[in-house]
């Protein structure tokens, strides 16, 4: 039986990570942690759940839970994982795995002494549609790929702790576009060749990358009038265009004409990255987002704001 717990049961934890999606025949979440208790108690009684606590440690320390998923601000991610990991029990992390790409190393190494896994919550990268991205290139839709290139912006108030650079550094970049960065590693291959600029506040940013052996863009503006989420993948038989946050159609143009794949999202879109964790540990197979492959990620950002 994989016991959860779980550090932080906010708006994450109620939408996209509901304790639904741990559930299974052989998994189930026992315990619950959020600092207010008024709120800890009301998620584990609307939720089913046995134990709630105010504190971290208490999850970590209770017997009944071998798996740790950690829905927290980022600036705590390190700080629970590893101390997660040092009770023996794997952990899954939020996105982006943590402030640097130093704590992210320091995760994986935690995790490997202790014999655990580490994984971390990149959920796109077993998502349907992202999964008919790559089915599309695996079957040369667009032939051989030569570019790729995102953009994304958006209106914010810039309020809130995606802004705070003690909870998370880099601004909404550093939250978001982490998620469009890991699955064109999942897409295409790591990246190399990696360059950025940023404004001094981080409300915009623009890099250079190769993915693979496909060289890339991307620019990202916030506080912008409208709202532009793409990424466009080129190859010399055809064009993907799909977005990272809004599950809108998967588009595909060729030379015999214009296709859209309407590929809806789960419920709680966590669920098939946990679906493979519990493959993972039953050892039926592997996770695709790993604590290893999201240190990629984290160095690839770093290296974009200049860290």
């Amino acid at each position: 039986m994989v016991g959860w717990g779980v550090i932080g049961v906010g708006d994450v934890t109620e939408r996209k990570a509901a304790p639904a999606a741990f559930r299974a025949e052989d998994s189930d979440v026992v315990h619950v942690m959020r600092r207010d208790a008024d709120k800890a108690r009301d998620f584990a009684r609307r939720h089913g759940v046995a134990r709630w606590s105010t504190e971290a440690r208490a999850v970590v320390e209770d017997p009944e839970v071998t798996a740790v998923y950690i829905a927290t601000p980022t600036a705590t991610h390190a700080e629970y994982a590893i101390a997660a990991a040092r009770a023996g029990k794997h952990v899954l992390v939020e996105k982006p795995m943590a402030m640097s790409a130093t704590e992210a190393a320091r995760m994986v190494e935690a995790a490997d002494g202790a014999g655990v896994h580490l994984w971390v919550a990149y959920y796109r990268r077993t998502l349907p549609r992202f999964a008919k991205v790559r089915e599309l290139l695996g079957a040369g839709a667009v032939g051989r790929p030569l570019s790729v290139h995102t953009t994304w912006r958006k209106p914010t108030d810039f309020t809130g702790w995606r802004w705070d650079p003690a909870r998370n550094r880099g601004g909404e970049f550093y939250e978001t576009a982490c998620h469009t960065l890991d699955v064109l590693d999942h897409l295409l291959g790591p990246a190399s060749d990696v360059a950025g600029v940023t404004s001094e506040d981080h409300h915009a940013v623009a890099a250079s990358y190769r993915f693979g052996e496909v060289v890339g863009s991307g620019s990202w503006a916030f506080g912008t009038p409208d709202l532009v989420d793409e990424t466009v993948i080129v190859g010399t038989e055809g064009i993907i265009s799909f977005a990272s946050f809004a599950p809108t159609p998967v588009r595909l143009v060729t030379a015999d004409g214009a296709a859209a794949y309407e590929v809806p999202d789960p419920v709680h879109v966590h669920g098939p990255l946990v679906a493979t964790i519990l493959d993972e540990l039953r050892g039926r197979g592997t996770c695709p987002s790993s604590g290893r492959s999201a240190l990629r990620t984290s160095e690839l950002m770093d290296t974009i704001i200049g860290a």
